[in-house]
């Protein structure tokens, strides 16, 4: 092969041309034998690019998938769902296909770096308002993905490495955090809820809930044989779940097994637990309704809509938050209540609640972290337990009067 040069007669290298314009291009062919090629103003500038070329060759990158996009790897993720469980990935492809999908998912996987991982999560919290627990969630999902492309040999490492650390240092601190009732709101919630009108349907589930502690979709999979009348108590051993079967296609209940191995478990039932269940299956009588779902070999759930199916979970959130401004409704007009606004409430609050409630009447922790289906206690105490203040005042006289009787 000839010797080529420049036009300043600077020798040229394999693969180097100088182009009409004076810029530069340098042409190379992948392993499966597709040509590329990258441009540069200069000749230092494309051999630099060149070096780069020449490194992830070495080190075995594959260039012929340098071209597809982040939304392309999304789709593999989603065909071998490494390293998830069935009940996580669900959420994961409703946050990847709200958040990343419509936008940042187009982003070619040659075009991706670490600064544009950061600059994307930034325009998360500045643009859209989103919380940091929110963007954690997003960039964990973003982080999976891209660890495919990253095993695939397409990618060196994954941007996302280090990314969340920039985002917490000036958004970390605006965490949401789930609070739990107070005691005055709890017992507000459940007066609102016996008396009569369109909310008092839900009295059972909501009741379920507060006072066994489980999660929405341990408490949707109940059926009555999971029910012990007799010793009065609950057998967990399934999970419902609310599967999103792509964007644009809705979504299916799906039957999974518990979080955790310690989510199988024996939940005992109070009095007014018993009553709740005894509740719904007059209603049920009363209303001929039967349950009409199968979901994974199940049935005969406990808590159905009128049509006989499980409700769904999404239904449970917005009637609580419907609870909420009904209740914020009647402190407006009554003036004179200790609470003088109402949380706006979901499922999971009802959980954190339980939890808090336990801890206030203090009781054991291990047994309530064994109720609640935890691995350990310290899951339960740094998550779902609040202090309220009527319970650290109570608490710190404790001190107090131990001080006065020791002197």
């Amino acid at each position: 092969m000839s010797i080529r040069y420049t036009r300043k007669k600077i020798k040229l290298r394999k693969g180097e041309y100088q182009r009409d314009n004076d810029t530069f291009e340098y042409k190379w062919f992948d392993p499966s034998g597709k040509r590329h090629s990258i441009y540069a103003k200069s000749l230092p500038e494309l051999r630099s690019k060149e070096d780069v070329i020449l490194k992830d060759i070495m080190d075995g990158i594959d260039h012929s998938k340098l071209d597809l996009t982040i939304n392309s790897y999304y789709e593999i993720w989603k065909s071998i769902k490494t390293g998830v469980r069935e009940s996580y990935f669900s959420s994961c492809t409703r946050t990847y296909e709200r958040y990343i999908e419509p936008d940042f998912g187009k982003t070619k996987l040659k075009n991706l770096a670490y600064s544009k991982v950061v600059m994307f999560m930034e325009s998360l919290a500045r643009d859209k308002g989103l919380h940091f627990g929110t963007i954690r969630n997003i960039f964990l999902v973003l982080s999976m993905v891209l660890d495919i492309a990253v095993k695939d040999d397409v990618l060196r490492n994954n941007p996302c490495k280090g990314a969340l650390k920039e985002l917490r240092r000036e958004y970390g601190k605006d965490a949401k955090v789930v609070r739990a009732l107070t005691l005055q709101e709890q017992k507000l919630f459940e007066a609102f809820l016996e008396k009569p009108g369109r909310f008092h349907q839900y009295c059972p589930v909501f009741t379920v809930m507060l006072w066994t502690g489980l999660r929405v979709g341990e408490v949707l999979g109940l059926r009555w044989e999971d029910i012990d009348f007799v010793n009065n108590e609950i057998d967990v051993n399934h999970i419902i779940l609310d599967y999103s079967r792509g964007k644009g296609k809705g979504s299916v209940y799906t039957a999974n097994p518990p979080k955790t191995r310690n989510s199988y478990r024996t939940v005992p039932m109070l009095p007014k637990v018993r009553e709740a269940l005894l509740q719904e299956k007059r209603i049920q009588d009363f209303l001929g309704i039967k349950c009409v779902s199968e979901i994974g070999g199940y049935t005969n759930f406990i808590f159905l809509d009128s049509e006989g199916n499980v409700l769904p979970y999404r239904k449970l959130n917005h009637v609580l938050n419907s609870i909420s401004d009904e209740i914020n409704k009647e402190l407006h007009e009554a003036g004179n209540s200790d609470v003088k606004v109402f949380p706006h409430m979901h499922n999971h609050m009802l959980r954190h609640t339980f939890a808090t409630r336990m801890r206030e009447a203090g009781a054991d922790m291990k047994a309530v972290s064994d109720m609640m289906g935890h691995e350990g206690i310290l899951i339960t105490l740094k998550t779902y337990t609040d202090a309220s203040r009527e319970f650290k005042s109570r608490e710190i006289a404790v001190l107090e009067r131990y001080y006065e009787n020791a002197t």
